[in-house]
């Protein structure tokens, strides 16, 4: 997987605890897989929807039953957002355009978008329609499948898997690794955000958010700094101070940049719910979130939420998280529902419901 992310995580994850359930798993990228000796298909994300529909389709051919992890936002709302169209003028044409209107270069992007969008939602429904099975990752998700997709049926076969973190994983200590990262120089404690750096995470957002509160050590961690908005990002930081920029690390080497985290801030567009707040909180970090995505079936009054676009919000939410004493509540919660473990024994229970539904069929 060159792009790992949240979806990576999840199929990744899911696999490694279903097998300890005694599941035989294969994790496949093929378009055309070979599907020989298998009872069952488990497909994730239908925002790939261009590759995702030619697997299903080769699966459907095959006749083998298919769960369906959607892992799916409504982007609806960033794409009426001039803020994250144009948020540091990469492109000057679109700059120019901001300038004369902060709506032109939203209209314009929509025009241009519009027959990709329409297609790939097309491919998204039909990898929706073809499924036997919809795992979805909250309520909210699947609300927003049937109410988005026109298709309140899809609520008869569906099953809430939530997703989790590796207690295990995170935990695993290792000297090498902890001197790795004393050598990035960090200060006792921060605010931290750990994701990929882009528009839509909104970390220009918060630096600019916490201009004026120097004294507050930021930490970022994610990959993406050598991009349009990553160089921006680092200018923001540097014109700011005590700002401190960590490329992608590996995985298992993130717990020891939580540990120092005060708090954990994501002011980001759209989140399913964000894995990576999930394990600040089993840190002890205070968590700051956006209102988009599931964040209250995950955490409920356990975090601080802001308007990931007003810096104002974002910034009196991060101070008042920030002044608190920290909370274990939501890491408490964390380690007791949201485990890998959890996950596989939902996911397994969802595929011996297929399972016997499709034996049924054949002696019926």
């Amino acid at each position: 997987m060159e792009k790992w992310g949240g979806d990576s995580t999840q199929v990744i994850k899911t696999g490694k605890y279903l097998k300890l359930l005694g599941v035989s798993v294969e994790i496949s990228s093929d378009l055309i897989p070979d599907l020989k000796g298998f009872d069952l298909i488990h497909v994730f994300n239908i925002q790939t929807s261009k590759t995702g529909i030619q697997q299903m389709r080769h699966i459907k051919d095959y006749g083998i039953p298919v769960a369906l992890s959607p892992i799916y936002w409504d982007l609806r709302n960033i794409d009426r957002m001039a803020a994250y169209i144009y948020p540091y003028g990469e492109k000057k044409i679109v700059s120019i355009l901001g300038h004369i209107h902060p709506l032109i270069p939203v209209m314009a992007r929509r025009i241009v978008k519009y027959p990709i969008r329409q297609q790939l939602w097309k491919w998204s429904k039909s990898m929706l329609e073809m499924a036997d099975l919809l795992l979805p990752n909250s309520y909210a998700e699947l609300e927003v499948l049937a109410l988005l997709f026109n298709a309140p049926h899809l609520r008869a076969k569906s099953m809430i898997v939530p997703n989790s973190v590796d207690i295990e994983e995170m935990f695993n200590e290792s000297n090498i690794a902890c001197e790795q990262v004393k050598s990035f120089g960090l200060p006792e404690e921060y605010v931290l955000e750990v994701g990929r750096i882009e528009p839509a995470k909104g970390q220009s957002t918060l630096i600019k958010a916490l201009k004026q509160d120097k004294d507050i050590p930021l930490v970022f961690v994610g990959r993406g700094l050598n991009t349009s908005y990553g160089k921006y990002c680092v200018k923001l930081g540097k014109d700011r101070g005590n700002t401190y920029f960590i490329d992608e690390v590996p995985h298992d080497l993130l717990s020891y940049f939580y540990r120092g985290a005060r708090v954990h801030a994501l002011p980001s567009l759209r989140e399913s719910p964000g894995l990576v707040t999930l394990e600040a909180a089993v840190f002890g970090a205070n968590c700051v979130v956006s209102y988009h995505g599931p964040v209250n079936e995950y955490f409920g009054t356990a975090a601080w939420y802001c308007n990931p676009l007003d810096t104002e919000s974002i910034r009196s939410t991060i101070l008042e998280a920030w002044n608190a004493s920290r909370t274990y509540e939501l890491g408490d919660r964390v380690r007791k529902e949201f485990t890998w473990e959890n996950t596989a024994k939902s996911t397994l229970a969802g595929y011996e419901q297929l399972l016997s539904k499709q034996t049924k069929r054949l002696f019926e």
